[in-house]
């Protein structure tokens, strides 16, 4: 009897552990369920008051947000097909669209619009200007594991938990790096450990580190111009500009500070204040090849400025003949002109100088297309997938382009590969800027609306929220490759800026604005 005593011990601490596990199971799960009661108290008082804003008199209020797909398109027919139905509602639908902004700016710019237009819906068109971390969304990766796993609302406590015992033992002593080593060295960790942060969104630590490097050294004026980079890329302008001008004020002769203001004016549509800004920037620092591009940016963006364009981006080339960058836009300058020999001159010293820049492939065989020059154009669109496997704007491209050449089977294979990518991965900027206005119009109790660009699959933009409920999502995949089927690509859109699409003709739109009123009329309205 005595032999069996140490397992019946052993078993009985086993046990003891195993009802503890459950019991902290328990505990976790009641809490994760709290938490989300809270959000879901608030979300059904929020729809409640959002089925009385629609019953109330007076028109019914769109706000349209997006990039040049948006701006002077599809919103001008959406509002006269949305009347026209004759619902006893009566639409206005306000075209906020911006040719060239991304998804930073527009939530930068939201809760402006939401102030002055208060708006019952928005619909949000946006991401194709974006760039960033791709992080994937097939199925059974750890990348959707770590998103759910990032989602849960226990988990962000615990984060915030860890952060502050962390800071409390650096405050102790428990736990700390040398304080006699207070160099920019040090502070270079900080910036690095935060620049991995971001790429995996950990917003709120990035800022937390960013922060402890000017803690480190106040007068560090370079810690301030990162700030000010990191609050730009989260569309919090107002703060960076805050950190580029204090970043300035510590070093007056600190051009970067003021190339930063530049492009973040520039992202604001504050085009005056973004030329000012570069030309500060060149005022201090003749040789800053990267202000005179910025500045060529703003002159192309600007009516009746291409030859002051011109002339910055080619001041730009001078002081460092290697900016393969300013190659490329000096080549969108030309071919926007016709000058399509200098044009395709400019993509290629680009290539020449840079033979990794898929990008430069990519607008050559673009300005290629346009001539009718489909094996030039066919070949480099190869080169650009060559480059970058996962650069869905080429493969979007290639497909086109085999249509136009009478290919179909081809283009099919590039299509299928197209989805592939597609469906597998999204632009982490886009992910955290659509999850922030859905979390900004939540708190308003304004009706989101996400609409999938043409052609295009609407699965990985319902991927993007952990919580859709109440979110309408519009797909415009089966309506155009149908409408494609029956008539010729040109007859929907003018250009294939986007790869697989292009900026809409009017009966492009006319489609598009179709199917949105088509879709919020029968979700919304139950017409």
């Amino acid at each position: 009897m005595q032999k069996n005593q140490p397992f019946r011990s052993k078993l009985s601490l086993r046990k003891k552990i195993a009802l503890i596990l459950f019991g902290l199971f328990l505990f976790l799960v009641f809490l994760e369920v709290s938490l989300r009661l809270g959000g879901f108290i608030l979300s059904s008082i929020q729809e409640h008051r959002n089925l009385q804003s629609i019953k109330q008199k007076g028109a019914y209020r769109i706000l349209c947000l997006g990039e040049s797909t948006t701006g002077g398109q599809y919103p001008r027919f959406l509002e006269e097909i949305l009347n026209q139905r004759n619902i006893g509602v009566h639409f206005s639908v306000i075209d906020k669209g911006a040719p060239g902004t991304n998804t930073s700016t527009i939530l930068g710019k939201v809760e402006y619009y939401l102030a002055e237009y208060h708006p019952d819906m928005v619909i949000a068109m946006m991401g194709i200007n974006d760039w960033g971390t791709l992080i994937s969304f097939e199925a059974g990766t750890v990348s959707k594991g770590v998103l759910f796993i990032g989602s849960l609302k226990t988990y962000k406590l615990a984060k915030l938990i860890w952060l502050h015992i962390l800071a409390k033992t650096r405050e102790t002593g428990f736990y700390k790096v040398n304080e006699d080593r207070q160099t920019p060295g040090r502070i270079q960790a900080y910036l690095q450990g935060i620049r991995l942060q971001e790429a995996y969104a950990e917003v709120v630590s990035a800022e937390d580190a960013f922060k402890k490097a000017i803690e480190i050294n106040p007068r560090n004026d370079n810690a301030y111009i990162e700030l000010g980079w990191f609050y730009q890329n989260q569309g919090k302008f107002s703060l960076g500009e805050e950190a580029f001008k204090k970043g300035g004020e510590l070093n007056p002769q600190n051009d970067n500070a003021r190339y930063g203001l530049g492009w973040l004016y520039q992202n604001q549509g504050k085009l005056s204040l973004a030329e000012d800004a570069f030309k500060k920037a060149i005022e201090i620092n003749p040789q800053n090849d990267k202000a005179y591009f910025g500045l060529g940016w703003v002159y192309l963006h600007q009516e009746g400025k291409l030859s002051l364009a011109e002339e910055a981006l080619n001041k730009a080339i001078k002081i460092n003949p290697r900016n393969d960058n300013a190659y490329i836009e000096l080549g969108w300058l030309y071919q926007d002109q016709g000058k399509f020999s200098l044009a395709e001159e400019a993509f290629n010293k680009a290539i020449k100088i840079n033979p990794k820049n898929g990008n430069a492939y990519l607008e050559l065989g673009r300005l290629y297309q346009r001539q009718g020059k489909f094996s030039l154009a066919e070949d480099a669109f190869n080169k650009a997938i060559g480059i970058n496997p996962q650069n869905d704007k080429a493969y979007g491209s290639i497909l086109v382009l085999y249509e136009k050449m009478g290919k179909p089977e081809l283009a099919k294979k590039y299509a299928q590969k197209f989805d592939r990518l597609r469906l597998g991965y999204c632009i982490l900027a886009t992910i955290e800027n659509y999850r922030r206005l859905d979390g900004i119009l939540r708190k308003r109790n304004i009706k989101l609306v996400c609409m999938q660009y043409p052609v295009r699959s609407v699965e990985p933009l319902k991927e993007i929220f952990p919580d859709r409920d109440g979110i309408i999502f519009i797909d415009n995949e089966k309506i155009f490759k149908d409408a494609l089927r029956n008539s010729s690509y040109e007859s929907l859109f003018m250009d294939s800026f986007g790869g697989d699409f292009g900026h809409c003709t009017d009966k492009g739109n006319q489609l598009l604005a179709q199917n949105i009123a088509n879709t919020i009329l029968k979700e919304v309205f139950n017409r």
